[in-house]
């Protein structure tokens, strides 16, 4: 009973913050000028952007009243870790940043995760539990490698589910979702009060769906490039720092396949603006088809179109269907994992 008040913060706060501070911000973006369009509607709709600095503040609340409760070195590595990742991403969305140069960059706020282990075995434990089997052993070195390319991995995966209506905010609070399940199963399991732990975990799953009530169809407002990077970064540090990565990896299977999909038929890092073709275009009767160019990227969205095409929305609810049945794997895997 005495953890159910931070917990509860933990959630709300952040939640709050996105519900109650992003339409007077949508309001100051649209002001500034700060607006794209919209692509996959038929006619010229402008949509304010990018809507990440909110997120990231909002996250950092979260994270903020994790600490203050329980006095862990964990949220502060986070607040590290996403205040990193949301300037590359912010810089990336104001001036633009190579395919090569944002995953380097992304990959050093891992080697300071790696530091901060090494000076305070605290924030991680460099073993992964599999299920029905044991834990590995200790290895800091591997792990440590693993941390490192595990940040950009991840955030570009998630950039690169950003293109649509609600997409990456939909994505975004399911996987979080099954990682905070994750993390209430590895607490039960080991038989140890990990309320600080789940403190960490709450935030993203509260800033994701109160972002999804602005990004859903029709979008309201994008994260842009430093809401998805970071979304992506904080989603990996959490399933490290909380020891359920393997659940959370299953979780991501829609949006590695995504990007690998990418990167093999581009053959590269490529910006999205870079691509020769767009992977889907938008039809005389206003639904989204699939590109019949041999030079568009493969993608989840163009996949899904070669069947039949689909109005955006539909599309999204394909996608976010795809992604639930992941995070029912993820939950599984959990309890295969904790339970069994």
């Amino acid at each position: 009973m005495g953890d159910a008040v931070p917990l509860a913060l933990a959630f709300a706060l952040p939640t709050a913050a996105v519900f109650l501070v992003m339409p007077r911000y949508i309001e100051f973006l649209r002001k500034k000028g700060r607006t794209t369009s919209d692509a996959h509607k038929g006619k010229d709709v402008r949509v304010p952007t990018p809507a990440g600095p909110l997120l990231i503040a909002a996250l950092v609340v979260g994270e903020v009243v994790a600490w203050a409760f329980y006095n862990s070195v964990v949220p502060l590595v986070l607040i590290v870790v996403i205040l990193s990742c949301g300037l590359i991403g912010l810089y990336d969305d104001l001036r633009g940043l190579g395919g090569v140069v944002k995953p380097a960059l992304l990959a050093l706020v891992g080697v300071f995760v790696v530091v901060a282990e090494h000076y305070n075995p605290a924030v991680y434990d460099p073993t992964v539990y599999f299920p029905l089997l044991t834990k590995t052993g200790t290895h800091f070195i591997i792990f440590g490698l693993i941390v490192i390319a595990s940040i950009p991995v991840a955030s570009n995966a998630f950039n690169m589910l950003d293109a649509f209506n609600g997409e990456i905010s939909g994505f975004t609070a399911i996987v979080s979702g099954a990682l905070v399940v994750a993390v209430l199963l590895r607490s039960y399991a080991i038989g140890q009060t990990t309320a600080a732990t789940l403190a960490v975990a709450l935030p993203l799953l509260g800033v994701s769906l109160g972002f999804y009530y602005f990004n859903r169809f029709p979008s309201k407002v994008f994260d842009g490039d430093s809401g998805s990077l970071t979304f992506g970064a904080t989603f990996v540090i959490l399933s490290i720092v909380c020891g359920v990565e393997i659940a959370a990896l299953v979780a991501l299977i829609p949006a590695v396949l995504n990007s690998y999909y990418i990167l093999s038929s581009v053959r590269g890092l490529v910006e999205r603006k870079q691509m020769a073709a767009r992977p889907t275009y938008v039809g005389e009767d206003g639904r989204l088809h699939a590109s019949r160019e041999a030079r568009a990227p493969t993608t989840l969205a163009r996949m899904i179109l070669l069947r039949e095409p689909l109005g955006e929305k539909s599309l999204v609810g394909a996608i976010l269907t795809i992604s639930a049945y992941a995070g029912i794997l993820s939950v599984i895997t959990s309890v295969i994992t904790w339970l069994l």
